[in-house]
């Protein structure tokens, strides 16, 4: 690949992934206790770029099933520590994608206002941030303005409710992303979103991508060791709380039987 071209080797979830496998809770040894307990290798820190990747994840993969008329970057880092999750070309525009992977709650959007499980989130305001930095980037690299869209995805929510739109940030559901993408009214023709998505994969169009490198091979096969650890953990857990409700059901019924007979008897 062509030098200062390597944006394109970045992959959804990327900074998330790599937060996981490099947190102290994942790369610290758990004991045989702890496995036989099914103890997380995830703390409150870990759990949370845990969710975070997992949702990006999940977009990544409808957003690079468009087609061919769609150009998506991912992980691209505009400047800090902050970095826009998914920069999407096509006919109907330029997106800034930032992905809300809340669990499954209930999320309310009331304007600028986020609200999951009734618990307040930044997630418009850092989209629309995120969206300006991008939309600045390019511009500079382009000599002439490109618009971007702010697009907040919110992940497989137990339900979505938008009682005010928020300004200037479209919002939607991932299980509609693609239609919304897609049908769309056409804004930009095939050499418009060639241009800017050459001009986009160049390392000299955002701040410190140079500095940037991971192998995102092995990052995927270490993450996806820590995704089977900690579906192993939930299982474990999961056959311990079934396991003490048998119990505890059995013993519940062998009173029952052991008064009725009593009862019985008398």
């Amino acid at each position: 690949m062509a030098q200062g071209r390597r944006l394109r080797e970045r992959v959804a979830g990327q900074t998330a992934m790599s937060d996981v496998v490099h947190s102290p809770s994942v790369n610290r040894e758990r004991g045989t206790l702890a496995r036989i307990a099914g103890v997380s290798p995830l703390d409150s820190t870990s759990r949370r770029a845990y969710r975070i990747a997992l949702g990006e994840l999940v977009v990544g993969d409808i957003l690079d099933g468009l087609g061919q008329r769609w150009d998506v970057l991912h992980d691209l880092p505009l400047g800090g520590e902050s970095t826009l999750e998914h920069l999407v070309m096509g006919p109907s525009g330029i997106f800034a994608v930032r992905t809300a992977n809340h669990g499954d709650v209930e999320v309310v959007v009331d304007g600028d206002i986020v609200l999951a499980g009734g618990e307040p989130h930044d997630d418009i305001e850092v989209c629309v941030r995120q969206a300006v930095a991008a939309a600045q980037a390019l511009t500079t690299a382009a000599g002439e303005t490109v618009l971007v869209q702010p697009l907040l995805v919110v992940v497989a929510p137990r339900r979505l409710t938008v009682r005010r739109e928020p300004s200037g940030v479209l919002i939607g559901e991932s299980s509609g992303l693609e239609r919304m993408l897609t049908r769309a009214p056409s804004q930009l023709g095939g050499e418009q979103v060639a241009r800017i998505s050459d001009l986009a994969d160049l390392e000299t169009t955002w701040p410190e991508a140079s500095e940037v490198t991971l192998d995102t091979q092995r990052l995927n096969r270490q993450f996806t060791l820590v995704r089977a650890e900690v579906r192993s953990a939930l299982a474990i857990r999961t056959a311990w709380v079934v396991g003490a409700l048998l119990v505890a059901c059995t013993g519940l019924w062998m009173m029952i039987a052991r008064f009725v007979t009593q009862m019985v008897a008398a």
